[in-house]
């Protein structure tokens, strides 16, 4: 699995969490450890995950689960952090100094360790494993001539996640071949520095409305839609789909249940036996003749 995000946290505190939540998904019983390769730019990264359908799955549930975690522990550090302004100042009022207090700022915006995280690819059924192990390194990308629009058409964006695709290959080539990746001190002209994807062109595919949220992908995982039958979703709740008298039976099933004969038909019946009753007695008078 390939999935990119836009962070708003440290390098290496970031690299701590992706650690810990591998850590911990191999530390448990699974059948194929998850691998792979995270690279980590200031407000972007790049993770590509390697393993069975059950770990790499595991690895996003644990990492939304820190990210909860996360988010709880700075509402706590801003509440104590609030609940100490408000002490200090009733001190110094109880003492009979002034407390001289910030102007209230604006509402701070919501905690979030990640603004956005979108899923590139998945594969199923890979014949050979490409990583022996998970590592990660940081980088700082070059930067994009060009200006993407996100409201391009579909072939645009296709294009552009093509591109991605091919870089982060060249990434990981890199990383299977050189045991310490490293892309610290490059400079402009290094090959290996046109193998790591463009802020512009990460930021461009986050926004892309045709590639999949990876907090949907998350959430979807082994969960089945309840169905909805037709005759759910009418009222009222229609007992058959075809009208019983619209047919008369031609055939004399004993298992099958005769429609019964309306008024109509009746009057019907009598009519024409009224017809051949009068047709036999004009045959009767002009034999008689």
């Amino acid at each position: 699995m390939f999935y990119i995000g836009e962070h708003t946290l440290p390098k290496e505190e970031l690299i701590s969490y992706f650690h810990k939540t591998v850590r911990d998904v191999n530390s448990s019983y699974c059948e194929i450890n998850v691998n792979g390769l995270l690279i980590v730019y200031d407000s972007y990264f790049i993770h590509v995950l390697e393993g069975s359908e059950d770990t790499v799955h595991r690895q996003l549930r644990f990492l939304l689960k820190k990210e909860e975690e996360w988010i709880e522990n700075m509402r706590k550090i801003d509440e104590d952090a609030t609940q100490e302004v408000l002490r200090v100042a009733e001190e110094a009022a109880a003492e009979g100094l002034t407390a001289i207090l910030e102007p209230e700022a604006e509402p701070k915006p919501e905690r979030k360790m990640f603004k956005r995280l979108k899923m590139l690819m998945i594969y199923h059924s890979i014949t050979t494993l490409l990583f022996h192990d998970w590592k990660a390194v940081t980088a700082r990308p070059p930067s994009l001539i060009s200006k993407l629009d996100a409201y391009a058409p579909l072939q645009d964006h296709i294009e552009q996640l093509r591109i991605c695709m091919m870089k982060i290959n060249k990434l990981c080539y890199l990383s299977k071949t050189e045991a310490n990746l490293s892309f610290e001190g490059l400079s402009a002209v290094d090959p290996k520095i046109t193998a790591l994807p463009e802020v512009g062109l990460l930021d461009f595919l986050l926004q892309s409305p045709h590639v999949l949220d990876l907090r949907y992908v998350a959430h979807f995982h082994r969960r089945v839609d309840d169905y909805v039958f037709y005759f759910e979703s009418v009222w009222p709740l229609p007992t058959h789909f075809t009208p019983r008298l619209l047919y008369k039976l031609k055939i004399d099933d004993s298992f099958v249940e005769p429609l019964p004969v309306m008024p109509w038909e009746l009057i019907k019946k009598e009519k024409e036996a009224d017809d051949e009753d009068r047709e036999d007695q004009q045959s009767a008078s002009s034999s008689s003749e």
